[in-house]
């Protein structure tokens, strides 16, 4: 292609206290930029999924690592609808090579999808597993038609039209297929920067922290939502805990829709409370440190579109237990870096005593999933392959204005 490529991302929000999404976004173009695209980005400015908004302008690009974003106020909080974020993508969607949107079910996305397809600028939705079977069924009733409407109305035409899908693991895609969008697709995983893996700090400083010596530390880490397998996850623990009563649980992780106090009252029911320690959100740098204080770490999610929390994980050497609606399962297992489970109470109990029980395979664990990460997970690769799509996808879109 000639010249700097121009790539619109737009998301919903690019809050950390969204979760994976955003935090992989910052990472994404971060590595965009320094392999010499030239990367927008337009969001809201919107704090937590519960309200409240980030202290950044609006009305002007804030730069980022050189990175122009573009937060825009919302006036109806539960679709994030916006008139000047609606205005800005009327205006600028021209501008760009192509457009790269981030989820589904909410104004931001949607009209994006809607704006490049009504001015003929190639787009990619990438559905961040919102299309999982499992979260349909969690959904109530009235909820469930509501989304069926807006589907039919919005995101299904902009997902058959959209110039291609992108998926982070083949089994997220497999199981989008009962929808049957006739849109093409491509599976490019999420990455993590290796510098700030090359070199780990040493153990112990997360356990000074929370006052814990050499007992064995199961870890979770992640958003406290139902979604995360938290009931499987006590229930499990309490089975390890009869037999490893020092052993403590840690649950690391933002409570943004207050779950958190349905986990601590499972907790408390099973007489756990001094053995389980919660903590809120941590900093990259810290996140790091408790990766690397861990025994072995747990995921046994009932729906996970990829599992970022698991590559970082197996980056830092620690060994993984997870369960099979982790979309990356097959890789881990096939890394050797960690064991997975169906989502059953004791099955998670079983692995996590097999790793605790044998430090040895924990510590072999431990080399090969960081191997993986190494040599899959990196952004160097993803990015190259990433632009590669792009230009494919461009070429194959020329310009023309659609009246729709």
């Amino acid at each position: 292609m000639m010249g700097r490529m121009r790539v619109l991302h737009v998301i919903q929000a690019m809050s950390r206290k969204f979760g994976g999404p955003p935090t992989v976004l910052y990472d994404l173009v971060k590595a965009q930029n320094e392999n010499g695209l030239d990367i927008e980005v337009a969001t809201t400015n919107i704090a937590t999924p519960r309200g409240g908004v980030l202290d950044v302008p609006t009305g002007r690009s804030v730069e980022w690592c050189g990175i122009k974003i573009h937060y825009f106020p919302v006036q109806s909080s539960s679709l994030l609808f916006s008139v000047q974020l609606r205005s800005y993508l009327k205006n600028n969607c021209i501008k760009f090579d192509i457009i790269h949107i981030h989820g589904l079910y909410r104004f931001p996305t949607t009209y994006a999808a809607y704006a490049a397809r009504k001015h003929g600028v190639p787009y990619i939705i990438r559905p961040h597993g919102s299309l999982d079977p499992y979260l349909y069924k969690r959904s109530t009733r009235g909820s469930v038609l509501l989304k069926r409407v807006y589907e039919r109305m919005f995101d299904l035409p902009n997902l058959n039209h959209a110039s291609a899908l992108h998926f982070t693991a083949e089994e997220e895609r497999k199981r989008v297929s009962f929808l049957g969008l006739r849109s093409p697709s491509f599976v490019i995983p999420n990455g993590l920067d290796w510098k700030h893996y090359e070199k780990l700090p040493e153990r112990g400083g997360f356990r000074v922290k929370l006052g814990i010596n050499s007992e064995p530390v199961v870890l979770f880490l992640g958003r406290l939502h139902f979604k995360k397998g938290l009931d499987l996850l006590v229930q499990s623990f309490d089975i390890v805990h009869n037999q490893y009563p020092e052993a403590k649980l840690v649950i690391v992780g933002p409570d943004n829709d207050n779950y958190g106090v349905q986990v601590r009252s499972w907790v408390h029911e099973r007489r756990l409370d001094n053995s389980v320690q919660f903590v809120g959100h941590l900093d990259k740098t810290d996140v790091t440190q408790a990766y690397v204080d861990a025994d072995v770490f747990v995921l046994p999610s009932y729906t996970e579109n990829f599992g970022m929390t698991v590559v970082e994980a197996m980056a830092c050497k620690l060994p993984v237990v997870i369960s099979d609606q982790v979309n990356i399962h097959n890789e881990v297992a096939g890394s050797g870096g960690g064991l997975v489970t169906h989502c059953d109470a004791q099955e998670v109990a079983n692995a996590v005593l097999e790793l605790l029980g044998d430090i040895d395979r924990r510590r072999t664990m431990g080399q090969r999933g960081r191997a993986a990460v190494k040599a899959h997970y990196t952004w160097p690769a993803i990015v190259s392959a990433l632009t590669q799509e792009y230009e494919k996808i461009i070429a194959r879109n020329p310009r023309k204005q659609k009246n729709i």
